[in-house]
């Protein structure tokens, strides 16, 4: 609404309508935009967290669309491609990239050097937050250049679902935490495991749901086996968005151990749903949507005793929490709704097309 407005028209370039690794189902009926899947080839190098894809096609698209501009995503191939058709046809484009410093991830020289040399022809960029932000002024991109344009979800469906969802819900019985997300011990499970333990040689007044598929759930659910946990950590498997909303309303706290995602869009998810969120520090989101003792906890997972003291205090205040899982509702939509983050975006292009001439890049 925002792009008709300023009489701006859109088209997405999907560089696929999905991979192996996301289960995901995309109703293309209710986008609100006009849009083309390439031919793109898929590339995940036996890695499950990490697919490739070639954006095939991509260079001929362009010549169709001939667009006044061009939003590409991070520094994938497509926009190497997008780089390269800029030297035929001298075309501004934007960066728009979620990638920040990782903790123990060392990129090369090459792969700096990569990032660098596309974004010096740049014309602006998009950053998911705060974060993502910091590393592109850090490769050199200028701070004026950056706009911020926060990762987010359709906020509403998952505030307005959960709340319609709670009417059909007792909430008696133990406490609820919950995590939704790709069961691997990349995203630090193992961490909120030993938590677990620890808690539950003290109480037995809570429960975790884990929601989600991956490589290591027979991991974990052989280590709930080894210590006793059937009763308290259940594995409910992959959830569609529809279906997603009630097993947030069925829980009171939503964790997040991830160290290893540039963002972490169930984050704004739970936020909507009225959830409280206990977060690793690591995290892109955490940053501009987490704050320490308002709606939630910051917490270093590595430390399983401070993640269990945390879940602690929320279990002996459920006054508090539940405010806190209030907060998180209005901190999402006051920066991370759709019209928010859709604000920084149309900034951003209005600065390039708006530039004195903006096919030359400054």
């Amino acid at each position: 609404g925002q792009l008709k407005a300023s009489g701006i028209c859109l088209k997405v370039l999907f560089g696929a309508s999905g991979y192996r690794r996301r289960q995901y189902k995309l109703d293309m009926n209710t986008f609100q935009f006009d849009y083309e899947i390439l031919n793109s080839g898929k590339y995940d190098a036996g890695n499950p967290e990490k697919t490739f894809f070639t954006y095939s096609g991509l260079s001929s698209a362009l010549k169709k669309e001939n667009p006044d501009c061009i939003i590409v995503n991070g520094f994938s191939a497509g926009t190497l491609r997008v780089w390269w058709h800029s030297l035929f046809h001298p075309l501004p484009y934007i960066i728009w990239s979620g990638t920040i410093e990782i903790r123990g991830e060392d990129h090369s020289r090459l792969r700096i050097f990569q990032r660098k040399f596309l974004l010096r022809k740049a014309s602006a960029f998009i950053a998911y937050g705060k974060r993502a932000s910091e590393y592109l002024v850090s490769l050199g991109a200028p701070r004026e250049k950056v706009f911020i344009a926060r990762n987010t979800v359709d906020t509403t469906f998952f505030s307005h679902r959960a709340d319609e969802e709670r009417k059909n819900i007792i909430q008696e019985g133990p406490m609820r935490f919950i995590y939704v997300g790709f069961l691997s011990r990349k995203k630090n499970l193992m961490c909120l495991m030993e938590a677990i333990v620890l808690l539950h040689a003290r109480r037995n007044d809570f429960r975790l749901e884990l929601v989600g598929e991956g490589e290591d759930r027979a991991l974990f659910e052989a280590f709930v086996q080894e210590k006793a946990l059937e009763d308290i950590v259940s594995f409910t498997g992959y959830v569609q968005k529809d279906g997603l909303p009630a097993r947030l309303a069925g829980s009171h706290c939503f964790v997040f151990p991830s160290e290893y995602d540039v963002w972490g869009l169930v984050v704004n998810e739970a936020m909507a749903a009225g959830l409280p969120v206990i977060a690793s520090p690591l995290s892109g989101v955490t940053d501009d949507l987490v704050e320490n003792n308002t709606n939630g906890f910051i917490v270093d997972f590595s430390n399983p005793k401070t993640v269990a003291l945390k879940m602690a205090w929320l279990l002996d205040h459920p006054g508090q929490a539940a405010k806190m899982g209030e907060a998180s509702r209005m901190i999402v939509e006051q920066k991370a709704s759709i019209p928010v983050s859709a604000a920084g975006m149309v900034s951003a292009i209005k600065f390039v097309i708006n530039a004195p001439n903006p096919s030359i890049s400054g």
